[in-house]
């Protein structure tokens, strides 16, 4: 679609006007000089930039004004003039004029004011582009699953669909598609000129998180050479995703409650609250309610995230769509990959239904992928998924796993709970000959969770063994 713009004036602002546009093969100039067929073009053409010449004779630039906010809402007007006439231009813009040029005294600004326009348009014609085809992406239609559970997911985003500013939060275990719930929310409730954010609350080292989430000013600390917007600042009027909500700081959880609250954030370092209009989608595959009992959790922030709760189940639990989503995956990827695969043998389909997919949606997407790049001919067999699901997870398929069994004494005038976590993980750590990766895949705890436990307790390994951090 080209750049539009229509001319009231004269044939020699027309050439005026034609000099200062600076792409005309993206551009189309209409033009008129009277005012009732400068009318039916903007009906008809439905210009981006209308200019109106105040130095044509039979012209009431006011009123012409006025019927472009009537008739196309989206169109900036400038006037154009040769005549310093003050209070015609500060009636005009009272109008809706965007801004009167005076083409004697000041030549360049048409050229320049034209290209800022062309690139903002042509700015939001990408935005707009980018979100139809996320929209299209993430539609409700294309999410695969008719089982009962998830059923009732579709029922309860369909409610929420029209109440653009509700807090949500997202639970499930790890894999179960929060991401993909929470954009397909997002690009169904918002305009292209809103921006979805997001940020793994889990992959931010916490004395990281707070400058992310609200930004800071220059200054506040020693790396800090100018001003940060946080996240909450870039989310505005859109939609800021915080994922693995259950591993944000306490601290950080305050300033949380504040923005979900209030509709306020305070950038670090700075000494004055901001505004913010930002829709809140949280999502974590913890059970927050065991986490605020532990008091790792704010019940206030909780209540507050927690105004509609959608709960995604696992793989293993939804029945039959782990066929359907194996086959749309399988689709998907042979065409991808140019492979000649198309189905499932019935005994692959039957282990398919048998596994207990503890990645869920993810794995079972990652699986398929890798079998339609190992593998040949027109079926997938038993064999095939057996050995793709075994290569992905050698240590769940292929050897059993000992307890690990630790002793921790209490005495009887007892102990805190941070001793006790704090004993918990050096007995663990040690067991594990400090190797961090099994100690996280044993508590169940991401590595920077991990990390931020050792530093808080002063953990360190003997001296004679040093760290492992394979």
């Amino acid at each position: 679609m080209p750049f539009k713009i229509l001319l009231l004036g004269s044939n020699e602002t027309r050439q005026r006007v034609k000099e200062a546009i600076a792409d005309p093969a993206e551009t189309t100039l209409f033009s008129a000089p009277h005012g009732n067929e400068a009318r039916s073009l903007l009906r008809r053409e439905t210009p981006h930039v209308v200019l109106v010449d105040f130095d044509l004779s039979d012209l009431q630039p006011l009123d012409f004004i006025k019927n472009i906010s009537e008739e196309n809402a989206d169109a900036v007007c400038l006037g154009l003039t040769r005549k310093s006439d003050l209070r015609l231009a500060l009636n005009a813009v009272q109008a809706g004029c965007h801004d009167v040029i005076n083409l004697a005294e000041e030549p360049g600004k048409l050229q320049s004011e034209l290209a800022k326009l062309a690139e903002a348009w042509r700015g939001r014609q990408k935005a707009e582009g980018f979100h139809a085809q996320q929209k299209e992406k993430h539609d409700f239609s294309k999410i695969v699953g008719s089982s009962p559970a998830m059923a009732e997911v579709f029922e309860t985003l369909a409610k929420i669909m029209q109440h653009k500013w509700v807090t949500i939060l997202l639970r499930g275990e790890t894999g179960t598609g929060k991401e993909l719930i929470a954009r397909t929310i997002h690009y169904h409730s918002a305009s292209p000129a809103q921006p979805f954010v997001e940020i793994n609350c889990s992959a931010i080292p916490e004395n990281l998180l707070e400058a992310e989430l609200f930004g800071y000013e220059k200054g506040a600390f020693t790396d800090a050479k100018m001003r940060k917007r946080g996240l909450f600042e870039l989310a505005e009027n859109g939609s800021l995703f915080l994922d693995e909500i259950g591993d944000v700081s306490l601290s950080a959880q305050i300033k949380l409650l504040k923005a979900v609250e209030e509709k306020k954030i305070r950038r670090l370092g700075g000494t004055e609250d901001l505004q913010i209009n930002t829709r809140i989608i949280a999502a974590t595959n913890r059970d927050l309610q065991a986490v605020i009992r532990d008091g790792r959790f704010r019940q206030d922030l909780y209540y507050r995230l927690n105004v509609i709760a959608i709960y995604l189940p696992p793989l293993r639990a939804r029945g039959d769509d782990v066929l359907a989503l194996a086959r749309h995956f399988l689709s998907h990827f042979a065409k991808e990959y140019s492979s000649a695969l198309s189905a499932f043998t019935p005994e692959a389909e039957a282990r398919l239904k048998e596994y207990s997919w503890p990645g869920n949606i993810r794995e079972l997407q990652h699986t398929i992928e890798r079998i339609v790049l190992l593998e040949k001919g027109r079926l997938v067999t038993r064999t095939a998924l057996d050995k793709a699901i075994a290569s992905a997870t050698p240590a769940i398929t292929s050897q059993k796993v000992e307890a690990t069994t630790i002793n921790i004494e209490i005495p009887p005038e007892g102990m805190s709970f941070e001793e006790i976590e704090k004993q918990a993980l050096q007995a663990v750590l040690e067991k594990m000959g400090w190797n961090k990766r099994r100690t996280c895949r044993l508590f169940k705890i991401s590595r920077p969770r991990l990390a931020r436990k050792i530093e808080k307790y002063q953990l360190k390994p003997p001296d004679a063994r040093g760290s492992n951090e394979s």
